[in-house]
């Protein structure tokens, strides 16, 4: 009988394990990790020596010295409604797989971005989502990719990084939304917002752009501080006092609010003396007392699908062609329009 271990404050390793069931360490090491042929009179000294000790594998050591931590990261922009849904669709998906999930935000600052992906790096975590502020970690993107760590880009794509992507049609929803209310009889309509710093709403103001200048309109972007709302509420109070908008795209759930803040403690009516279209569909868009017209994004499946694409690429390590998908948005129009 192999005796018990006296009470001890230290936790078992393996080779305690070793050390106890009269074999060697590396004998340990193959029998947990499977690594190579084991007899059965040793998995059985192994196996009694494990209950007797009370010995629990310690998960990080291994992964560390396996170089694989089980683990892919997300880094978002910022934590709000609109990624919720993309948050719970990750963890669904890396759960299903047995994968651990860590969450950080890089507040759209690109320093702090880098070092959340430095982390994640020192980490040897087995993958990484990420939805890009700016341009500016590109390069920085691209080593830690080509180290041998995979990336997905979702919701937001850097233009000429070699990396795969899962991101919606922005441009072409930010286009219609823009025709729509120009076959509304809107001839001056704004968009909120845009910084220029931040990849933020880029594809979203090209669709717009493109609407307004084929249409042979006046351009009224309203320039902001990304996720500042101070910023936005400004902006958009002095363009009320300075334009004759009647037709309003918001690019973000926060900015929808703020305008139609606004607008009420103004007396603007809706959509009588202004059209308005906000984005990403919410269970209270339907249930204003005007409800509301939106570009509806499904983040959930966006989530999804870039996760199952990550970790696919966790699997199976061999070279294949990138892959960019583009999801198409809904135009959801309702009395606001």
């Amino acid at each position: 009988m192999i005796p018990k271990e006296p009470p001890s404050q230290k936790r078992p390793s393996s080779q305690d394990v070793a050390r106890v069931a009269g074999v060697s360490r590396a004998s340990v090491s193959a029998y947990l990790n499977g690594s190579r042929f084991v007899s059965a009179e040793l998995q059985y000294r192994i196996e009694r020596a494990i209950k007797e000790l009370n010995y629990v594998p310690d998960q990080l050591a291994r992964a560390l010295k396996m170089n694989d931590a089980k683990t892919i990261g997300l880094v978002i922009p910022i934590v709000s409604n609109f990624y919720n849904p993309m948050i719970r669709a990750v963890n669904e998906c890396a759960h299903q797989k047995s994968f651990s999930f860590l969450l950080a935000s890089s507040e759209e600052e690109p320093i702090r971005e880098k070092e959340i992906l430095q982390v994640f790096f020192a980490k040897r975590i087995s993958g990484i989502l990420v939805v890009p502020c700016s341009y500016q970690n590109k390069q920085f993107l691209e080593q830690i990719n080509k180290s041998g760590i995979p990336i997905v880009q979702v919701n937001r794509k850097i233009e000429g990084l070699n990396i795969d992507s899962v991101v919606s049609n922005n441009y072409k929803a930010a286009y219609s939304a823009t025709e729509h209310l120009i076959q509304k009889g809107r001839c001056h309509i704004a968009l909120l917002g845009y910084d220029p710093g931040s990849l933020a709403n880029t594809e979203k103001k090209s669709g717009y752009d493109v609407a307004i200048k084929e249409y042979g309109l006046v351009n009224h972007t309203i320039f902001i501080k990304e996720h500042n709302v101070e910023s936005f509420t400004s902006a958009f109070n002095q363009l009320l006092i300075s334009s004759p908008i009647n037709g309003l795209i918001c690019t973000t759930q926060t900015k929808t609010i703020t305008a139609l803040r606004i607008l009420r403690e103004k007396s603007w009516k809706i959509p009588e003396n202004i059209s308005v279209i906000g984005f990403d569909d919410t269970p209270w868009s339907s249930l204003l007392q005007t409800p509301l017209t939106v570009i509806s994004e499904n983040t959930h499946q966006m989530g999804t699908i870039a996760t199952q694409l990550l970790l696919e690429k966790i699997e199976n390590k061999e070279n294949r062609a990138l892959q960019n998908i583009i999801l198409e948005n809904e135009l959801v129009i309702r009395d606001s329009t």
